[in-house]
């Protein structure tokens, strides 16, 4: 569309507001504009000026009943199901609609298929005292999903995970220092990173992907001295942790210069997968307060929950989890699951509550994570059962776990190779 010259022309008519902006190549009668805030519509009209035709475009402001018309769900759900998984990220800003339909558990199904990624959890356990990783996938039975990480050398435990398909396994039977990897369980890709301080003990590790393409990710970790955990500062004593940040680039770790303190007795609690969520990190604390960590300024924050959430032990578990891409908390309660979300500035709000009866589920069942928006991954003492809350049926996944599970690692992956490190060809075995 070429623009020579442009002169505009006002005139009210019938309080249809008119601009006649001159010159205008290749437009078709009917298009549609957005003007400022107005969507108009192009009314081509060929005037003949000497041996040349000029077309000249009237644009009229559509009226409300007739602005551009939305596409029909079903439509938009198969157009979304074929794009990439990174598409989908950005494609749930354009409208709460759209981050709905993704969320879906039929969306996600489809959006595997169509794709060829996989879906699920890693479980990490303990069998006869040797770290297990077991998954669970959503798309099962497919031949895909059965995912394992029996190709990195020896027994390793799964310790932080990204929703790119990487994980950050450490192995435990070292005999003094720990060996750290970085993994794509999907491609049976891995590469042995650097060491931390390993002097100092690790309390959390997470990992989150910067970049796909080309591949660049950051591993934050949070350790105590083995000897003093405790500081004075200003006539107030502190819990204080260490934090290193190992950047893909650098192919090393950094540690920060200043400590991070939390109030005294107050830690990030066991077992729970770090909940990764618009480039903050969050915890929660074995107090009920949530402990976060912002990716791209390094710096540490704490906020309160509110009541009951902040009231210990009055929910017997509490879990902190990604719901519809926000932070949200399963609060279980005898038979019922609240659901809540974290709205902007830390303001939280119950959405829903979900009772467990219909499916005659075991009152010591507790839940794990979302799945979708409409199924809930809950566990007991031995197994993983998928819940679907809206129709009431629960199905057993095919893992059996012989105790109760030391990590639950949400679980999302393509099948292309990536290069681990920032230089150098891909290998699977390096």
């Amino acid at each position: 569309m070429g623009w020579r010259s442009m002169r505009c022309l006002r005139v009210g008519l019938d309080k249809i507001q008119e601009e006649l902006i001159g010159h205008w190549d290749n437009i078709r009668d009917g298009e549609r504009f957005v003007l400022g805030k107005q969507v108009c519509t192009a009314h081509v009209q060929v005037c003949p000026v000497g041996e040349r035709k000029l077309c000249f475009m009237v644009l009229r402001k559509t009226k409300k009943k007739e602005e551009s018309p939305t596409l029909p769900k079903d439509m938009i759900f198969e157009i979304l199901s074929r794009i990439t998984s990174g598409d989908i990220g950005r494609c749930r800003l354009v409208s709460k609609d759209w981050n709905l339909i993704t969320y879906d558990s039929s969306f996600i199904q489809a959006h595997s298929e169509r794709t060829k990624t996989i879906d699920g959890f890693f479980i990490g356990s303990l069998e006869w005292g040797k770290p297990v990783n077991k998954f669970v996938s959503i798309n099962e039975p497919d031949p895909k999903s059965k995912l394992s990480l029996d190709f990195i050398p020896g027994p390793v435990s799964i310790i932080a995970a990204t929703k790119q398909g990487l994980l950050l396994c450490v192995d435990n039977y070292s005999c003094r220092n720990h060996k750290y990897y970085v993994c794509k369980p999907s491609t049976k890709q891995w590469k042995k990173i650097p060491n931390p301080r390993t002097r100092y003990h690790t309390v959390r590790c997470a990992m989150v992907v910067l970049k796909s393409n080309p591949l660049h990710y950051k591993i934050i970790r949070f350790s105590t001295h083995s000897l003093r955990t405790i500081m004075t500062y200003k006539s107030m004593t502190y819990s204080f942790l260490f934090c290193e940040i190992f950047d893909s680039k650098a192919w090393a770790w950094k540690k920060l210069k200043d400590v991070v303190m939390l109030p005294k007795d107050e830690w990030l609690g066991f077992h729970d997968p770090v909940v990764s969520v618009s480039g903050s990190l969050y915890w929660l604390t074995n107090n009920n307060m949530v402990f976060v960590f912002h990716v791209d300024s390094n710096k540490c924050t704490t906020f309160d929950l509110p009541f009951p959430l902040c009231k210990k032990k009055y929910f017997d578990p509490m879990k902190l989890v990604e719901y519809q891409g926000r932070v949200g908390m399963l609060c279980k309660k005898g038979c019922d699951i609240q659901v809540w979300m974290m709205e902007n500035h830390e303001v939280w709000s119950k959405k829903q509550t979900v009772s467990i009866e219909p499916a005659k589920l075991s009152a010591s069942c507790y839940p794990v994570a979302f799945q979708s928006s409409d199924i809930m991954l809950m566990g007991d003492d031995t197994n993983m059962i998928h819940y679907d809350f809206r129709s009431g049926n629960s199905k057993m996944s095919n893992v059996w776990i012989r105790t109760r599970p030391m990590g639950i690692f949400p679980f999302h992956s393509d099948f292309e190779l990536v290069d681990l490190k920032r230089i150098g060809v891909i290998r699977k075995n390096m």
